[in-house]
């Protein structure tokens, strides 16, 4: 289990990043950097998101438990000696499937499209994910993809590296 002081560390290392990324997109006229840097801050954020659930999941299970130990992390001192955030592997409740969760075929995935109050599912490396609330899948569809398939192509071209992005998911099941 991380330390939560390094998952601090990481936070406001983010927020940090966030900040400058805003400040600088208040300066800039160049419209092709500005696509680059919208990009790094959802990327930011998504990364916010994802440490902040961690924070909460490690929070309740304390609460629950008692508190586990802790091998000390050794941290560079300073954001600016800081390195890249490497991803962090989810906890089971948060992007792997269970044992006892559904398994969909890839017709039956199909149903949940999100049209007519249907809930709105997407597949990604076998593991179906609920996309109903979320704010990058308004409406059922993220950039001309429409729930109810799998993207696991489409994900590794656009999102290499950001396993966190799905971290964020609630997971429903599998892919048969």
């Amino acid at each position: 289990m991380q330390s939560i002081e390094l998952l601090r560390l990481q936070l406001n290392h983010l927020v940090t990043q966030a900040r400058h990324d805003i400040y600088t997109l208040s300066t800039l006229n160049d419209s092709s950097m500005k696509r680059q840097i919208l990009q790094r801050l959802w990327d930011t954020i998504s990364n916010i998101h994802f440490l902040s659930e961690l924070l909460a999941n490690q929070a309740l299970m304390t609460s629950y438990h008692s508190p586990p130990v802790q091998q000390p992390i050794p941290v560079k001192s300073g954001i600016a000696n800081q390195q890249p955030i490497a991803p962090i592997t989810p906890s089971p409740a948060q992007g792997v499937p269970q044992q006892n969760q559904r398994t969909f075929t890839i017709q039956e995935l199909a149903n949940y499209d999100g049209k007519n109050g249907k809930s709105a599912y997407v597949a990604v490396n076998g593991i179906v994910y609920d996309v109903t609330n979320n704010r990058a899948w308004a409406a059922a569809t993220h950039f001309a993809l429409t729930a109810g398939k799998d993207y696991t192509k489409e994900f590794a071209s656009c999102h290499a590296g950001q396993q966190s992005i799905l971290a964020t998911l609630p997971v429903v099941g599998r892919l048969t």
